[in-house]
């Protein structure tokens, strides 16, 4: 596992209450027969079936336009589906209705927390105000009490002297630990991370990837999309190997590393891996 960087131990304010047997058994996120198309010829959910626990991190694979990323996008509310049922915690969370809009609940859409490959801060705002914006604006945090929470993330990130810094004078790998803590400033209860390390310059990558260990290690819980498979094997509980709309095999990293058992799955990490 790569070595981490950070010097304090990044413990989360994640006060949860404890996992209910449900939960724990794999009921923490459910995918029921979602299905998701572009258009009749650009299918990218067809009956996508997939559980998770509520102390997984799920590291998604698959070759480019098999739908990863609108999974997450999906996840998160961003993308419509047009049938099948998402459930949090054992709740409907997302429900296509065959029509325009799918049905959401808002309530746990703000439970679930995000982190894409470019950043997405706000370059008129300070770093500080890019971390207090949604907290405050949101869920109504007092201005102070935020910028408390602010300050003990960027300093447990490593990037205490950045706050009154602006998104143009940070580096890359800089910009997603900012645009982490953003995320945690909302305490999700699941953080998704979209091919967060594909934008940055190769030095750059391991300070973001060791932030991500680091959550791992604090049982954080993750679905992350990546191209970096050393990286997945490193991180990941269990690997989801998706193509053609679908989840084809899912496993242990070293069991879908070493021995996956489907065609598919072996073509694709024999390319990516170069064996």
């Amino acid at each position: 596992m790569h070595s981490l960087a950070t010097k304090e131990d990044l413990s989360l304010d994640n006060s949860r209450e404890t996992v209910s047997p449900l939960v724990a058994a794999g009921k923490f996120v459910q995918f029921r027969d979602v299905y998701k198309a572009y258009s009749d010829k650009l299918i990218v959910m067809d009956g996508l079936n997939l559980d998770m626990r509520a102390d997984d991190r799920l590291v998604i694979i698959g070759p480019s336009g098999s739908g990863k990323s609108t999974l997450l996008r999906v996840m998160m509310g961003l993308e419509e589906v047009e049938r099948g049922e998402i459930r949090f915690e054992g709740e409907t969370y997302i429900a296509g209705t065959g029509h325009k809009h799918q049905r959401i609940d808002s309530e746990i859409q703000k439970k679930i927390g995000m982190v894409f490959q470019h950043y997405t801060l706000f370059p008129h705002l300070s770093v500080l105000s890019n971390l207090t914006l949604a907290p405050v604006k949101v869920r109504g945090m007092s201005l102070k009490d935020a910028t408390e929470s602010a300050r003990k993330y960027m300093s447990l990130l490593g990037l205490e002297s950045k706050l009154n810094a602006y998104p143009s004078q940070l580096s890359g790998g800089q910009k997603q630990r900012v645009a982490i803590a953003r995320a945690l400033m909302l305490e999700p209860q699941l953080m998704l991370f979209d091919e967060v390390t594909s934008a940055l310059d190769p030095e750059m990558v391991v300070e973001v990837q060791n932030v991500m260990l680091k959550l791992a290690e604090q049982k954080m819980a993750m679905i992350i999309v990546t191209h970096d498979m050393h990286f997945a094997r490193d991180i990941a509980t269990r690997v989801v190997f998706c193509a053609g709309g679908k989840v084809v095999e899912e496993g242990p990293p070293d069991q879908i590393f070493k021995c996956p058992q489907q065609p598919r799955t072996r073509e694709f990490l024999n390319k990516v891996l170069h064996l």
